[in-house]
């Protein structure tokens, strides 16, 4: 946006702070007129703030769904994300609803007796738990998590190219934390790791055709050619809220690729799938390949979201499953988001289903929450 001051990522932070005000004031409002009843302005006062609050509180809220969906959110600040974007959600509801009330009141002139103007002060009044919430989880954002901040982006960069240099020293099996977060960067001896130490609940390792090969962009890397058999495999353990991270490249691929989170079984998962149904010489316009976020239940695919998408060439697919939130990115980008009832933590894998070549350059599950 042109009128946008250069430090701002978005309209959010410029905003958020009117409703704070407005329903703050409003509620001091009433109370000096539950205190002084023969001043009739202060109670028309007191309601007129309510609404202009209720109004300035469903701006801000759409505006911090945009800010969520285009600033870059560190792994560890999504659960931080989600209650935030949760409560916002709850706050916008009662300051809406109660918005409307109070024009109602103030419209039949109903709060000129003491009894009722002393229940719709409580009932404002414990609305401020939920702008307090909101508040609390959005400050959280920023100085906990440097969230938008510029200067915090960019030491993040610069760590992120710190721990990419520390990843590609490591050893080519599954590297795994004490809290259930777990990497794997193919190396030699690819295809026998990933027979021995993810779990096969579909498919056999012998029908993806694994090997090595040297990329000249990425260095070693896993290829797998699935011939038009299915794969579903999962590694590690139980996670309850994760971010996954996936460097790929379709560009010899023609199927359905996806990555799997909250696993209960072959039947029941979450998933992110992308969808490509043509190679790249069939198709010179990329308008084939779709992202598609959504759940297995019972063996049954459910959508939730889904959109078209472009990624020649290598590509991170990242997905995060965080509380009733999930969202799907391609470079940072998001693509799909939706909401769900959070199913019980499940383990992180993949399914392939198709022909020819997908490469792998790594896989990074980052868990975040205990």
């Amino acid at each position: 946006m042109p009128f946008l001051p250069d430090w701002a990522p978005n309209v959010h932070p410029l905003i958020v702070h009117f409703p704070i005000a407005l329903l703050i004031f409003a509620l001091l409002f009433d109370l000096f007129a539950l205190i002084f009843r023969n001043i009739n302005w202060v109670r028309y006062a007191a309601g007129s703030l309510y609404i202009l609050g209720a109004l300035a509180a469903v701006i801000t809220y759409l505006s911090g769904k945009q800010a969520a969906d285009v600033v870059n959110i560190p792994a560890m600040a999504n659960p931080t994300l989600t209650e935030h974007a949760d409560w916002a959600l709850y706050t916008v509801w009662f300051f809406g609803i109660y918005g409307v009330v109070r024009l109602v009141f103030l419209w039949k002139k109903l709060t000129e007796k003491w009894v009722i103007s002393f229940v719709i002060f409580l009932v404002g009044a414990g609305g401020m738990a939920l702008l307090y919430e909101t508040a609390e989880h959005g400050a959280e954002l920023v100085f906990r998590h440097g969230v938008g901040v510029k200067a915090a982006e960019e030491a993040r960069q610069e760590l992120s190219e710190m721990q990419a240099r520390q990843e590609i020293l490591a050893e080519s099996g599954i590297v795994e934390q004490e809290n259930g977060s777990w990497q794997w960067r193919p190396g030699r001896r690819a295809e026998i790791i990933l027979e021995k130490q993810f779990n096969w609940l579909i498919g056999k390792p012998e029908a993806m055709n694994a090997k090595t090969i040297h990329d000249e962009t990425s260095g070693d890397v896993l290829a797998l050619d699935p011939q038009n058999t299915t794969a579903l495999v999962t590694a590690a353990k139980p996670l309850k809220g994760v971010q996954v991270d996936m460097r790929i490249d379709l560009d010899q691929f023609r199927g359905r690729f996806m990555i799997v989170h909250h696993l209960q079984d072959s039947l029941n998962y979450d998933f992110v799938m992308l969808v490509k149904d043509s190679f790249p010489k069939e198709s010179t316009i990329r308008k084939n390949e779709v992202m598609k976020l959504g759940r297995v239940t019972a063996g049954e695919e459910i959508v939730d979201d889904q959109a078209n998408f472009q990624a020649p060439g290598w590509f991170t697919l990242r997905v995060v499953g965080e509380g009733r939130h999930f969202r799907g990115y391609v470079n940072d980008k998001l693509i799909t988001h939706g909401h769900a009832d959070e199913l019980p933590p499940g383990p992180v894998g993949f399914s392939i289903q198709g022909s020819g070549i997908l490469l792998v350059e790594f896989i990074k599950v980052q868990a975040l929450s205990e």
